[in-house]
């Protein structure tokens, strides 16, 4: 008795939103606010700087011009299909690569390596019996550091880098490693004193192409606040963005919080207009700029556009 197709969903990630005016005025500002903040970055040439290569969303892809640094971190999805062939392939191409140090997590096209997901949908692609008998056991990770909801602490010309990892997005589709509104896997999961979360979503209203991305990893991430966030997923939302933990943050994202009365959203846009203008003010007296105290958040989907027809290259942080 043959075993049963497994049911695969679209490519296709988040519902599109349309955004109200007051959303759009907020988004606007925000943008402007973004600029209000420290000029001052890490130099590589600090003896303590760590050079971090960003990449996701290869999707069977590799990119030819990968810079080398001190981490190589892949944010998920190294497949398109998740079969044994398609992964072991993309996990030959990380081992060629020249980086110390290469640290991977799983996406919800990675089929293969959801243990449950694999149990669930016993297809032939993924159970070994339409793969020469290969399962995600026989996968050659070599030097690769695969991290799945785990951590892992990495020491780069002695100073220790402590790196979080996690594949987990909101259920959307028939993918792996997706979770229900009603499951929190983000409370409390990352470790106090991480500088790296690897996740393979974005947290929502931050580089997610919209609102596509997990509000329950924004409120993790308000309460860790590592130094670097690297995600992918939502391919139109590739670029990099500052998470600031400060007054005018916190209004901002209720301005633009989705499902409040009218009413409600207009006064919080409001709010966040009134601390907009009190930094402003604080600026022009002190010449200051927002406090330091901030996550950088880097999307780095490899590919995008339809049919993933746009390749991108890897964004490269110091920390």
């Amino acid at each position: 008795m043959s075993s049963p197709k497994i049911s695969i969903s679209r490519p296709v990630v988040g519902v599109p939103t349309t955004t109200r005016p007051e959303q759009r005025l907020a988004q606007h500002l925000y943008r402007h606010a973004q600029r209000w903040q420290d000029s001052d970055h890490i130099s590589a040439s600090r003896a303590d700087a760590v050079v971090v290569v960003c990449i996701s969303d290869t999707h069977n892809t590799a990119p030819a011009n990968v810079p080398n640094g001190d981490i190589l971190v892949h944010a998920g999805d190294l497949s398109q299909y998740g079969t044994f062939p398609e992964v072991a392939a993309q996990l030959t191409w990380l081992r060629q690569l020249p980086h110390k140090h290469k640290v991977v997590i799983a996406g919800n096209h990675d089929l293969l390596l959801d243990q449950s997901f694999v149990e669930q949908h016993p297809d032939r692609e993924l159970d070994g019996r339409g793969a020469g008998g290969k399962s995600a056991t026989d996968l050659d990770w070599g030097d690769l550091v695969y991290l799945e909801h785990s951590s892992t602490e990495l020491v780069v010309r002695d100073r220790p880098v402590r790196i979080f990892g996690s594949p987990w997005t909101p259920r959307f589709g028939s993918w792996a490693f997706q979770y229900g509104d009603d499951e929190n896997l983000w409370d409390a999961a990352v470790p106090e004193g991480t500088d790296i979360v690897v996740s393979h979503g974005p947290p929502v209203d931050h580089v997610d192409d919209g609102g596509k991305g997990c509000s329950m990893l924004l409120r993790e991430l308000w309460r860790s606040r590592p130094t670097l966030v690297v995600c992918g997923h939502i391919h139109g939302g590739r670029g990099q963005e500052r998470l600031f933990y400060d007054a005018v943050q916190r209004h901002y994202e209720d301005a633009i919080r989705n499902g409040q009365p009218r009413m409600a959203a207009w006064i919080s846009v409001g709010k966040f207009i009134f601390v907009l203008i009190l930094l402003k003010v604080q600026l022009l007296i002190t010449g200051h700029s927002r406090e330091m105290r901030s996550t950088q958040l880097v999307n780095a989907a490899s590919v995008s556009g339809r049919g993933n027809q746009d390749h991108h290259d890897p964004i490269v942080v110091i920390i």
